[in-house]
């Protein structure tokens, strides 16, 4: 059986394949990041395929190898991810699909497929990312889709690229009412899609509930944000921005971690005493993890949250979106006492304590008159012996605490503080270890501190009689000339420094620092007014409409109205936009209303020629008088001469143009 062949008006042209090709690839560049490297490589070449196509046509699969890279697919997404569920597979495989549609663009309903599909793969893409740079890219994406689909349909002119991006820019403008309406007023859900754990495999980096050695310092070298934080007074010093988060108890003489018994939920610990309050908002990252952070010592709870006995905040579900939480802080505090089995789980000793640990423990307390004299003792150990602070301290064996106390003496804050709690603990003060963040970078542009992975601390506290536990930072007592601030530089493969004078670089500095915080700054309000916007702040708005009472079924009905009121509008401004026939084409349309009167409709592809001869092969009749005005109106329409005379003729001659229908002329 032979091909069925398609009609020419159906054939897409090659510039058109072009497009979709060029719009397809720069829908998915962004998801590249995302996806493993197989995939892209598989994506990749056919690109690469359906690119050389354009000049080789013969590059194109036939069936069985089109068969063939379609299993490939399949297999390739499955293979890497371990099946076709989750989220990064499901998209894995919908890519894969896509792509290979552009190996049969045999149609042009071919390629309106392709450029629709590519609207749901522009959704997709906002489950690995809703950054408002990222909004901008993918607009200009679907701004190039729309203007593919409006060239689709032809009938613009010469200048056709150009005017079907200018009606797809139109286009855009007259939806934007409608979608700020639909985001407003839509009911949504609880938690936006990409935070509904369609992948729980899917890592988050951040802060864990155990600490060992290289645990912390690795995590140092990440940049991504932790949280934001906006202080409503003043902030606190920079000393006093100790973000807490797991409270660490046991330990086996390397690894720290919170404790199966102790990790139990207990009525809140409770501020025996609570000065210098300070209110302050936390927006937090995505952490797939329950806690929370808050300024030592948080005394308040947010909404969907609790405090545990170790006054760590802890969310009820786990923080798979951002979440924004108040919370009110006392900088100035005393705690109450420990029950029994904390205070147990304070003085436990790993078994691995060496003898020169003890000596050294003793030393110490026969010199102390108490225990808050020895824990400056233990300080001033760390100081005045010869300690390094270092990202890049020396490997440790089975024994770290000892080695690195009498042996390497270098380290970062895991090693000070995981020591210093076995320290206290052999001198019988109960201790434990924090984890959380320390300071933040002030972003004047957005007025809030931002706190980044980079700033991930662990420090000590320790029980003291009358006082409660009282935090102590063992690393802030290495003295500032043993600090090696290089050792991030070099574990981050920095080469040469670049040959700028000071002067240049500080400026080059100042502006690349400016300009960070102005892109955090957006990206802050993005996260506040756009993501951040929910059922609450829905009803919110209802509130402030005296609707509140309505609740949902308000926000329909106000849906429903603006989405009425908004199109009707729309409506009448194209209409109003509509520019008038010229006076030309106003009597060549009342020439055509009358032979419609008579049941001669002018074909909507037909020019006036064509029509003319029809009507003279149906109606020979008429043809003197429609011989007459086409021989007026052709020259005058298409012609170089001045029509105005012509117009006169034309109304005179359709004046007395009244065509009856064959059957009123037998009548």
């Amino acid at each position: 059986m032979s091909k069925r062949t398609i009609p020419s008006n159906e054939r897409p042209e090659r510039t058109q394949i072009l497009w979709v090709t060029l719009v397809l690839i720069a829908a998915y560049v962004p998801l590249a990041g995302h996806l493993a490297l197989q995939i892209s490589a598989f994506v990749g070449l056919l690109f690469a395929i359906r690119l050389a196509s354009l000049r080789w046509p013969a590059v194109l699969p036939g069936t069985w190898p089109l068969a063939a890279l379609t299993l490939i697919g399949v297999a390739n997404a499955a293979v890497t991810y371990q099946g076709w569920s989750g989220q990064n597979a499901g998209t894995a495989l919908f890519v894969s699909m896509l792509v290979l549609k552009l190996m049969e663009l045999r149609r042009k309903s071919d390629i309106r497929l392709v450029a629709t599909l590519i609207g749901f793969l522009v959704v997709v893409e906002f489950l690995f990312d809703q950054s408002p740079w990222l909004v901008l890219y993918l607009a200009a994406v679907v701004l190039g889709g729309i203007a593919l689909l409006v060239d689709l349909n032809g009938g613009l002119g010469e200048a056709r690229r150009r005017s079907a991006v200018a009606v797809a820019v139109r286009l855009s403008l007259q939806a934007l009412p409608l979608t700020l309406i639909l985001f407003l007023l839509f009911p949504r859900l609880s938690a936006p899609l990409w935070s509904l754990g369609l992948d729980p495999s899917k890592a988050t980096t951040g802060i864990s509930d155990s600490l060992e050695p290289g645990a912390i310092s690795e995590l140092v070298l990440n940049g991504e944000l932790a949280f934001r934080a906006r202080f409503d007074g003043t902030p606190p010093a920079a000393d006093q921005l100790y973000w807490r988060g797991p409270v660490l108890w046991e330990t086996d003489g390397r690894r720290w971690s919170v404790g199966k018994d102790i990790a139990s939920i207990d009525p809140a610990g409770t501020l025996l005493e609570a000065a210098r309050p300070i209110d302050y908002e936390v927006t937090l990252e995505p952490t797939d993890q329950r806690w929370l952070f808050a300024l030592d010592m948080p005394n308040s709870i947010p909404d969907g949250a609790f405090v545990s006995p170790d006054h760590q905040l802890i969310a009820r579900q786990v923080v798979s979106a951002v979440k924004r939480y108040r919370v009110t802080s006392a900088l100035d505090y005393r705690t109450a006492a420990p029950d029994p089995a904390r205070l147990a789980a304070g003085l436990q000793v790993p078994d691995n304590v060496t003898p020169r640990m003890r000596r050294l423990v003793e030393e110490w307390r026969s010199r102390s008159e108490n225990d808050w004299a020895l824990v400056q003792a233990g300080l001033q150990f760390f100081n005045r012996e010869s300690f390094h602070y270092t990202l890049m301290p020396p490997r440790l064996g089975a024994n770290p605490t000892d080695e690195f106390l009498f042996e390497t003496q270098r380290g970062f804050c895991e090693h000070y503080a995981s020591s210093f709690a076995v320290l206290m603990r052999m001198a019988g003060i109960p201790s434990r270890i924090v984890l959380g963040y320390l300071g933040g970078e002030l972003n004047r542009v957005g007025g809030y501190h931002m706190v980044w992975q980079s700033d991930a601390h662990a420090w000590v506290e320790v029980l003291i009689e009358g006082r409660g536990w009282v935090r102590v930072d063992p690393t802030a007592a290495v003295d500032p000339s043993r600090v090696d601030n290089s050792g991030a530089s070099r574990m981050l493969g920095a080469g040469p420094s670049v040959r700028f004078t000071l002067e240049q670089a500080d400026a080059i500095a100042r502006f690349a620092r400016n300009m960070r915080l102005f892109a955090d700054s957006l990206d802050a309000a993005w996260q506040d007014w756009v993501l951040g916007f929910s059922v609450e702040d829905q009803l919110a708005l209802l509130q402030r409409l005296r609707l509140g009472e309505l609740r949902e079924y308000g926000l329909v009905a106000l849906m429903l109205a603006a989405l009425g009121l908004t199109l009707g509008i729309l409506v009448l401004a194209s209409i109003r936009e509509r520019k008038p026939l010229d006076p030309l084409q106003a009597e060549y349309a009342r020439f055509c209303k009358r032979l419609t009167g008579i049941g001669i409709d002018r074909l909507p592809n037909e020019g006036p020629v064509d029509y003319a001869g029809r009507v003279v092969a149906q109606r020979p009749d008429l043809a003197p008088m429609v011989e007459r005005f086409m021989d007026l109106y052709i020259p005058a329409r298409y012609g170089p001469g001045d029509p105005r005379e012509t117009l006169t003729a034309l109304a005179d001659l359709l004046r007395d143009f009244r065509p009856r229908s064959p059957r009123a002329r037998r009548g």
